[in-house]
């Protein structure tokens, strides 16, 4: 009989999370105390404002970097993610993330035509057209963090811009423990893509069956 493979979830906790967007942080914050910023200070600050978005909404990150403008609902503290992999959902951020986007809408570069919220700061591919910053720039940026801050997954692989998602699912699960509202905010056609989360903390799974033993005889 064939069984089933059981999917392990890749995901960060709270501290490794924290200490891998670190130099994340402390360049994006180093840009915002300077009065003229340079092309690296604008890099630093939407790198970080991505990952927090990234991080934030549970998004893939190719549905951030497809944002444009017209996907911000600021006023509401919300977005729209429009042909993501689950479907149109709307997610809601915290206000944080809000104040960060108000931040990097004042200094992102407003060539004509660019309609993205993300772009590549440098210029466009030809006049007129600007592109979205790509995925993979991502892929590539988070090599480079683990390398610099030595944060591994438990299998030992390096994270991805996927973990994010994959972390926030993972808090969110340990604050509330609402599949039903997780599955919402990630856009799971499926329930049971959801469950994955709550199958990962065994720990879970263990206290249930310390403190729930009305049924069993004892010696």
């Amino acid at each position: 009989m064939k069984r089933n493979k059981v999917k392990i979830v890749k995901f960060l906790e709270i501290e490794d999370l924290k200490e891998l967007e670190k130099p994340l942080y402390e360049r994006a914050k180093n840009a915002l105390e300077k009065e003229d910023l340079t092309i690296a200070d604008k890099i630093a600050l939407r790198d970080f404002i991505v990952v927090n978005i990234v991080y934030a909404g549970a998004l893939r990150i190719s549905e951030a970097c497809n944002l444009e403008l017209k996907d911000l609902d600021l006023e509401h503290k919300q977005i729209y993610v429009f042909n993501g992999k689950g479907g149109d959902r709307i997610v809601p951020l915290p206000d944080s993330t809000i104040e960060l986007i108000k931040k990097w809408l004042e200094i992102r570069p407003k060539w004509k035509g660019n309609f993205y919220v993300f772009t590549n700061i440098k210029g466009t591919t030809r006049p007129g057209k600007a592109r979205p910053v790509n995925p993979k720039y991502f892929n590539q940026l988070f090599e480079k963090l683990a390398d610099e801050t030595g944060i591994k997954l438990r299998d030992g692989s390096k994270p991805h811009p996927h973990t994010l998602r994959h972390s926030r699912a993972m808090e969110l699960y340990d604050n509330i423990g609402d599949l039903q509202l997780i599955q919402t905010l990630l856009g799971h056609k499926n329930i049971a893509t959801t469950q994955i989360y709550a199958e990962v903390r065994h720990e879970k799974v263990a206290e249930m069956q310390n403190t729930i033993t009305g049924g069993l005889m004892n010696l």
